[in-house]
């Protein structure tokens, strides 16, 4: 119930941010949401980083910290993302049960509160179920499948990789969303941005390489 809750609040947000015309900001907290993750597996799961991913650890924060100071105000909607996220990550870790199954129980569990909701929108009038045309409706429920195959991944990738491992690789999703928001809705790739990015793939690289080293 508790990831369940969890993983609602973070998509609700989410929506709300990209309705709102607040993408940056949405942005913002899955650039931080790693280093929850990382900071989270250090401190209830005991993982140690060498003294690379220190070093690229500290690449990235000091972006996200840059980024985060120059943004002209509190970004709650980005840590909203990132706590809820991170401490999502950190359960299913600690659960360790099968995927399919978590993910199955915690969409049954919050299905009623979503059902509610619908009901409601639907008697003021709101709903897109209802009120639109036939395509809107089928559009709304593909995003529910590109929402829950990653979600049954990373469930997967929760009980075999260490939590900072997967803190890192977190920050591929919005690098994509980066490059989408830059070419798709031609928002404006300021200064800040360029420096904030520049340190967190710096930190990104420097721990890909240290991964590739230590296979070796």
């Amino acid at each position: 119930m508790v990831t369940g809750i969890l993983v609602s609040i973070n998509w609700g947000v989410f929506i709300y941010a990209v309705n709102s015309g607040q993408i940056l900001e949405a942005l913002l907290g899955y650039f931080i949401n790693p280093l929850i993750s990382i900071m989270l597996g250090m401190i209830f799961l005991g993982e140690r980083l060498n003294k690379t991913q220190i070093t690229a650890f500290s690449f990235a924060i000091a972006g996200v910290v840059y980024l985060t100071l120059n943004y002209g105000h509190f970004p709650w909607i980005a840590i909203a993302l990132a706590l809820t996220f991170g401490v999502y990550g950190l359960l299913k870790k600690k659960m360790n049960y099968d995927s399919m199954s978590a993910l199955a129980v915690e969409t049954t569990l919050v299905a009623p509160i979503a059902l509610g909701f619908l009901i409601f929108g639907s008697s003021d009038g709101g709903a897109l179920f209802t009120n639109q045309s036939f395509a809107m409706p089928v559009l709304l429920v593909c995003t529910g499948l590109i929402t829950a195959i990653p979600l049954y991944w990373f469930g997967m990738a929760a009980v075999r990789v260490p939590l900072y491992s997967i803190g890192f690789f977190q920050y591929i999703a919005p690098t994509m969303k980066l490059f989408i928001g830059i070419y798709i809705f031609h928002e404006t790739f300021t200064v800040t941005y360029a420096i904030s990015f520049s340190l967190i793939w710096m930190g990104l690289a420097l721990y890909i390489w240290n991964i590739i080293m230590k296979s070796r």
